[in-house]
């Protein structure tokens, strides 16, 4: 594979050249950047605070989202990769973040391997291009969420599949397409299984090929293999912290896509959409490369209708590789059609299928110079946005500044914020900042004469106002909230 490279890019066009330039531009941008702002709330910080809590405590089995509160929310494929990483590194955005660009980098050599499998080189490198240079990609890569790993193995699923079905060293294929579902139950639970089933169903029934897929797959040796990778931590959870089965399987995986505004997380809140936001989600993440498949699928449904021959053009693919497309294009849609019917959604939702979007864009095209234009608009706006970030031009949520800004006058031991402890407060002050939310533990604590710090949102502190301005001065001021000094006043 690697002499196949070497050998094809030492007599390749400058365009190949230029598309190689941009794909090494984007990710050592990305990896530079990596420590340039800060973990952001909520889901970076939160994943990073629960990262950082099994570095510090050492339990490794169960997930914390607080101090002796487990998190059953996911499981903790990803939350063990960070905390490697910090047990290994030190605890920073840097090192929180690495672990999930790495895993994104191992995606892309899957792809790269799958596509020379099915093609060749040029081929190959144009699918990791497509890949790398996808708007929520190469954001996606960078951050501390679950949606790295999952796009992982996702890949490792469908591609290990097709190659054990084209009969492609079957034996090792079709046991890795068993132990990628069993990764994936340990990164986001069955629901990554079921996103490989509806791809494999729908092109399977599709294209008549339904007991031939069933057939060609090991099935008693791969199920316990994936048994064997996947139980032990489900029973060991199980034992550790009884009724996370029951809360991860029912009401993470069936109430929270089925009921609207579903109010049983205990660890968030439900982001609550439109029946099929998910695919308006889809063509602003999968930018620029979501025009390519629109395109290629509104050829498809002209030339379908007019049954002429004329608007086969360059994205005709030979029989060969026809069955390969529809297989390509069930694995990209199959998360959108599961979250079509689901109200609580968020935009990265939609990446598991950009593999198989890169694979298909690369298999319809051949490489030209409009590629390397696309490639750059990528790369432009990222490096806008990290500008942005890292010199604070926006600014999403995140409790640093405060703490840095304060960190001299203030003890993290008696700092505590009121209603609602951001969780980017608790990664950044390592777990010492405390949450306040009762009226009568604040005037227990005046009456007491204990000297604390409150960080208050001043939208949610009426019915204590008067009772801080008697006791406390503000001692900074930032966007969403104050921070009080608290004292008795002689």
């Amino acid at each position: 594979m690697v002499n196949q490279l070497y050998l094809y890019l030492k007599n390749s066009s400058t365009t190949v050249k230029l598309m190689i330039s941009i794909f090494v531009s984007l990710f050592l941008l990305r990896l530079l950047s990596l420590g340039m702002y800060p973990l952001f709330d909520t889901t970076e910080a939160r994943y990073g605070e629960i990262a950082r809590l099994m570095f510090e405590t050492q339990n490794w089995v169960t997930p914390q989202f607080d101090y002796d509160v487990p998190f059953w929310g996911k499981p903790p494929f990803h939350t063990w990769i960070t905390a490697a990483s910090f047990y290994l590194f030190g605890v920073s955005e840097f090192f929180a973040r690495l672990p999930h660009l790495i895993v994104g980098m191992l995606t892309v050599v899957t792809v790269y391997r799958f596509t020379l499998k099915v093609a060749d080189v040029e081929k190959a490198i144009l699918s990791v291009f497509v890949l790398t240079s996808t708007l929520g990609f190469i954001f996606a890569i960078g951050m501390v969420m679950t949606d790295s790993s999952l796009l992982l193995a996702y890949t490792l699923a469908m591609t290990s599949f097709w190659l054990n079905y084209k009969g492609q060293g079957s034996k090792f294929n079709g046991h890795l397409f068993f132990a990628a579902l069993a990764l994936g139950m340990l990164v986001k639970g069955p629901v990554a299984v079921v996103i490989v089933l509806i791809a494999l169903v729908i092109w399977s029934v599709s294209q008549k090929q339904f007991i031939n897929a069933i057939k060609s797959l090991p099935w008693k040796s791969g199920f316990a293999l994936f048994w064997l990778l996947v139980l032990p931590w489900y029973v060991w959870a199980e034992l550790r912290t009884p009724g996370f089965l029951e809360y991860f399987v029912v009401g993470e995986h069936i109430q929270r896509f089925l009921v609207s505004g579903w109010e049983g997380d205990l660890y968030g809140s439900a982001h609550d959409k439109p029946r099929g936001t998910i695919w308006l989600y889809w063509v602003l993440c999968a930018f620029p490369w979501s025009y390519f498949i629109i395109r290629l699928l509104a050829q498809k449904l002209i030339r379908r209708a007019s049954l002429s021959k004329k608007f086969k053009g360059q994205f005709a693919l030979s029989n060969s590789n026809a069955n390969i497309q529809s297989y390509l294009l069930a694995w990209t849609f199959a998360p959108l059609v599961l979250f079509t019917f689901a109200g609580n959604i968020l935009p990265i939702y939609v990446m598991p299928g950009f593999a198989a979007m890169a694979v298909l864009v690369a298999l319809t095209q051949n490489i030209s110079k409009k590629h390397v234009i696309v490639g750059s608009l990528t790369l432009m706006i990222t490096f806008c946005l990290i500008i942005f970030f890292s010199t604070g031009k926006v600014t999403p949520p995140t409790e640093k500044r405060l703490l840095e800004e304060t960190a001299d006058s203030i003890n993290l031991d008696k700092l505590y914020y009121w209603y609602k402890r951001p969780f980017s407060a608790q990664f950044y002050s390592n777990g010492k900042a405390k949450l306040m939310n009762s009226n009568e533990l604040l005037e227990a604590m005046l009456n007491e004469k204990t000297s604390f710090h409150l960080v208050i949102n001043v939208k949610r502190f009426d019915s204590v106002v008067e009772l801080l301005d008697r006791h406390c001065v503000v001692t900074k001021v930032m966007r969403n909230s104050s921070l009080y000094s608290c004292y008795i006043d002689n």
